[in-house]
């Protein structure tokens, strides 16, 4: 097994992982322990996740359906990501409408903008790492582009 490899996909994708995944659900507990679960999963088959096209995009599915499946055995609703991520500081402005307006959105849309937008994904990773096709990602980031656009005209 190549440890170096795995230590080097580690350091490199499970902090951006795991704020996406945390922006995603609106959870950052379970975001964080959901990255960890993908990450020991990859772990144990990383001869073969280490040969994918995008080990970082099936990191994601991964750790993005533990959280899903998780969620949904226990029937609880996440939290806002307004409320469970850090708020402002004197380094960083007030976004905190940008958090509220997000939160709104359909779980669906809220993961393709923080994908596209907080990860910088392309559109075919996006596909890739959500299983769903190309227009689909492209529709849910068109209705979500709209509504947070409507949201800022409110916030100027």
């Amino acid at each position: 097994m190549d440890d170096a490899g795995f230590t080097a996909c580690w350091v490199r994708d499970r902090d951006r992982l795991r704020r996406a995944l945390a922006l995603s659900l609106g959870d950052a507990p379970l975001a964080s322990e959901a990255v960890d679960e993908a990450f020991t999963r990859a772990y144990a088959r990383w001869d073969r996740v280490s040969q994918l096209d995008d080990p970082t995009a099936w990191l994601y599915r991964v750790a993005a359906n533990w959280a899903t499946s998780w969620l949904r055995k226990r029937r609880l609703r996440p939290v806002r990501p307004a409320e469970s991520l850090d708020r402002p500081t004197e380094d960083r402005p007030d976004d905190g409408w940008v958090l509220d307006a997000l939160a709104a959105l359909p779980a669906t849309q809220r993961s393709v903008v923080v994908l596209r937008f907080y990860l910088d994904w392309d559109i075919a990773r996006i596909a890739s790492a959500l299983e769903v096709a190309p227009g689909t990602v492209k529709s849910r980031l068109h209705r979500a582009l709209a509504r947070l656009r409507t949201e800022q005209e409110v916030h100027p």
